[in-house]
Formats: structure tokens, C-alpha cells, sequence
């Protein structure tokens, strides 16, 4: 299953690849003044081959981008940045010779909860104006420690002159889409911290950054935990870079946590990413100066047994073990899986991994009561993958029949993995009972499809474009309602 999303940091048009004509890059994040003042910092690029070049006053080649964002606070406007955002300007029209251009608008704005409505309009084009709903919430209370969200970098550098991406006197190119390309061996990152000296008078403010498998809560790389102490100020900043190079491919997570001199943790926050690097493989080696005398593993000698317990454990694995598992399972010695089965837990629980595994255990025996099928193991559904690397949810909504719809559920976490309001989205595509696909999710890392709810209606509605997001309403359509309060 492709597993790409994107919530505050997205492209527009690219996502598709039905659209044609204008493609921009948009990230907005909030952060705070030295006096606690929030503002909401936009960043646009344009591809530069994609706009309309026409001649200007100066005899000039030039093209034109109309950017809105009208922040929006229930049905109040509060604030809008609306301005045209102009290329350079070239001797000639061809546009595979452009280069990009950008922009960064800072905007003042109360502490609040806002949507983020984006328009944006070639203005020497013909094609239809992009449009974009998000949202984002600027929080900053004076009682506590906060922080802005942390930012990802394709390359750090001590800027030399002033320039657009200059930032704490570095040239930090921002990542386009929080992919980290083979070609990248370090992810530079930046994080603005506030409020120590109200929280923590003249004590030492400590960091621990790290990146961790987005599969499950454990380090990546225990050799490239970044440690830090520094002192209390209006607005301290952490920008360092970690190294990726031996990193393999899959889904991570950027972490940075905050503690004051007594450990106690103060933040913490984090921000997805996928990293590109084919030539990394795990290797058995890892694994066999592990002994497993002693252990729980010790009594697991039915090959056939180990073999299917290794499986089960693809949900919550790294991108790296899942390829492992694939390549490799078959050849292993009974010792070798045993290995590798004890390993796998020893560096998720190093305290007690005989309980974790037995936890994780339980959760097998009901996702393959309820997910399983005589075809298809409970693990391998997406059900069941979902309940495994995520737990169970706060709330299910389940629509078996529906006079429009294919069958659907919508399961909703209140909180998982640093992230608020999370919600999947299951379907029969093909009316098979009980193997639902899913379908959508705003969970970073998922499969996202912003026509989901055309998806469910299609078998209906085929008159209708699939990639008009929002369906012929009808009489008990609940999608909106079921996917808002669920």
C-alpha cells in the first residue's frame, strides 16, 4: 500500500495526477514573538514552469500568482492575506527554463483555533484557480512551556548574504513535502521554544532530539540521539541536524523533547517524514550474536509457529523489517528466527519484552476474531493493521447499509502518536463481506485521497466527475456529519 500524506506542509495540484497547469508548495506554521505575541508564517514557491509568462512595462517576460488565505474563526473572518506574488522577469516566454520562485508572509493573529482557506490563481492563465481547506491551531498559554512546530530542512549553511530562506543566520531551503531524497544525508531541523523564564526561573532548559520509526515508538538510531542544555531566554532556538545516511527507507518521525534540570518532561513534539535510501538493507547480522537462552523464544522451536509470529509483527515494523521479512523469512534457521523474534522486542521493551510481546499478542487474537477471514490472515487486513500500530479507537461508526454508499466505517482517535482528531476511513469496494480496504485517512504516513466520498458513491453515481470531491447529496447522506463528529 502507498503510503503518502501531507497536513500542514502540502503541494497543491501536484498531489493529483490529473491536474494540469499551476503547482505551488505552501507550508504555514505558528510561532510566537519574544513577548508572546503569535503570528502564522506562510511559505509559498511556484513552479516556474507551470505559470504563464507575459510581457510587462519593462519589455519584460513575467508571470503572476494570486495568493488569498482568509483565516477564518468559526464564520468570522479574522484575518486575510490576499497579495500577487510576481516571478522574475525573463527575455523570452518558454516556461521549461524557468526557475522557481517564492515567498514568505509573516501574519499577525489572536490565539485561536483556525481554518485556512487557500486560493490561489495563475493570473495569465486559463485553468481554474487551486483551492485548499486546512487547519491549524495557535497555542501559546503563558503557564507552561510551548514550543512552534519543528521545521525540516533540505540543507543547513552560515548564510554569507541576505536571502529569502535566510533564518537565525543560516540558508535553510525548506523540504519540499517532508521527503528526505537518497541524495540527502543530513535532515537539518529547527524548533523555537517559549515561556522558559516564566516557568523556569534561572534552571537550564535540556533537549533530546531524536528520530524514531513512525511503525512504533522506538529510535531509529540510538547513536544519533542529540542531547543539549541550554539556558532559559524569551525565545530559545534548537536547530541542529541529524544524520540520515545510513538511515533505511521508510516513515520516521523527527522528535525533540523539552525537560527542565530535574528531568521532568516539560513538551514534546514531532513531525513526520519519509526518507529515501534503497541502498540500506538489514542484515542478519544484526541479529545473531543475540542469545535467546533464557528467554520466552527458548520453548518457540515449531518453525511453522515462529514463522507466522514473525509475520504478525509487519504492522508495527520499519520499512527495513518489513523488507527483511519479505526477502529473507523463508531462508532463516529455526535459531535465526528465534533471533530475530527476540531482538524485535528487546529493543521495544528493553525492561520486560516477554510483556510486550504478550500485549501485542492479544491484540492478534482479536483483530483475527473480527478481521480475519478464512482467506486472509486479521494482520494482514487494514483493519487490523490500523488497530495493530495505533490501538484501538476511541469510536467507531460503522454504516453497513446505506442506500447510496458502498459498506463504510469511519474510526476516529482522540489522540495517537502526537497527533489530534485522527480518523481512517474503511470501505467494500467489492462487497466481499468483511475484508474492508481503507480508504482515507488524515493520519500523516497514510493513504490520503481527498475524493473519498466519491469513492464510496461511484458504483452510483458514475454520470458524475470521480474527482469532484464532494458527491450529489441525497436523502440520509451522514458522510459529513459521520466524518466531522466521529
Amino acid at each position: 500500500m502507498r503510503k503518502y500524506t501531507l497536513l500542514a506542509l502540502f503541494l497543491l495540484a501536484v498531489l493529483s495526477p490529473f491536474a494540469q497547469g499551476l503547482k505551488i508548495f505552501i507550508s504555514h506554521k505558528a510561532f510566537c514573538t519574544n513577548n508572546l505575541q503569535p503570528y502564522i508564517e506562510y511559505t509559498f514557491i511556484v513552479g516556474g514552469n507551470t505559470v504563464n509568462y507575459v510581457p510587462n512595462k519593462h519589455h519584460k517576460y513575467e508571470a503572476a500568482v494570486e495568493i488569498r488565505v482568509d483565516m477564518m474563526k468559526g464564520d468570522s473572518l479574522v484575518e486575510q492575506l490576499h497579495y500577487i506574488l510576481n516571478s522574475d522577469q525573463f527575455a523570452d516566454t518558454v516556461r521549461a527554463t524557468k526557475p522557481d520562485f517564492a515567498d514568505i508572509q509573516n501574519v499577525r493573529v489572536p490565539q485561536g483555533d483556525y481554518f485556512l482557506y487557500f486560493y490561489v490563481r495563475d493570473v495569465n492563465g486559463d485553468t481554474a484557480a487551486l483551492r485548499y481547506i486546512d487547519r491549524i491551531l495557535v497555542d501559546f498559554p503563558e503557564d507552561r512551556v510551548t514550543t512552534s512546530k519543528i521545521s525540516l530542512y533540505k540543507s543547513l549553511s552560515k548564510a554569507t548574504t541576505p536571502g529569502l530562506f535566510v533564518k537565525y543566520g543560516y540558508e535553510l531551503p525548506p523540504l519540499y513535502s517532508n521527503f528526505v531524497p537518497e541524495s540527502q544525508y543530513t535532515l537539518p531541523f529547527s524548533l523555537e521554544v517559549y515561556n522558559t523564564p516564566r516557568i523556569l526561573g534561572n534552571s537550564k532548559l535540556k533537549a533530546k532530539c531524536y528520530v524514531e520509526y513512525a511503525e512504533s515508538p522506538v529510535a531509529a538510531n540510538t547513536d544519533n540521539i542529540i542531547t543539549m542544555e541550554m539556558p532559559v531566554k524569551d525565545v530559545v532556538l534548537i536547530c541542529n541536524e541529524f544524520n540520515v545516511f545510513n538511515l533505511p527507507s521508510g516513515n520516521y518521525f523527527a522528535v525533540v523533547e523539552l525537560f527542565d534540570d530535574k528531568d521532568s518532561l516539560l513538551h514534546l513534539d514531532k513531525v513526520f517524514f519519509q526518507k529515501s535510501n534503497p541502498s540500506v538493507k538489514l542484515s542478519l547480522d544484526d541479529y545473531t550474536h543475540v542469545t535467546t537462552k533464557g528467554t520466552f523464544v527458548e520453548s518457540d522451536t515449531n518453525r511453522k509457529l515462529l514463522i507466522d509470529q514473525v509475520k504478525s509483527l509487519y504492522p508495527i515494523s520499519s520499512y527495513a523489517e518489513q523488507e527483511f521479512y519479505q526477502n529473507r523469512l523463508k531462508t532463516l534457521s529455526t535459531e535465526e528466527l528465534q533471533q530475530f523474534f527476540y531482538s524485535f522486542w528487546l529493543r521495544r521493551s528493553p525492561s520486560n519484552p516477554e510483556a510486550a510481546w504478550r500485549q501485542y499478542e492479544q491484540r492478534l487474537k482479536f483483530v483475527e476474531a473480527n478481521y480475519g477471514s478464512k482467506q486472509v490472515r486479521g494482520y494482514l487486513t487494514d483493519r487490523g493493521r490500523v488497530y495493530l500500530q495505533y490501538g484501538p479507537p476511541n469510536d467507531i461508526k460503522e454504516v453497513p447499509s446505506d442506500p447510496v454508499t458502498l459498506p463504510y466505517e469511519i474510526w476516529h482517535y482522540y489522540y495517537v502518536k502526537n497527533q489530534n482528531n485522527v480518523k481512517f476511513v474503511f470501505y467494500d469496494p467489492v462487497l466481499t463481506g468483511n475484508d474492508y480496504e481503507l480508504l482515507h485517512s488524515n493520519m500523516p504516513g497514510e493513504v490520503s485521497d481527498p475524493n473519498w466520498k466519491m469513492r464510496l458513491v461511484r458504483k452510483i453515481q458514475t454520470q458524475q466527475d470521480l474527482y469532484d470531491p464532494n458527491p450529489v447529496d441525497y436523502w440520509g447522506n451522514d458522510m459529513d456529519e459521520y466524518w466531522k463528529y466521529h
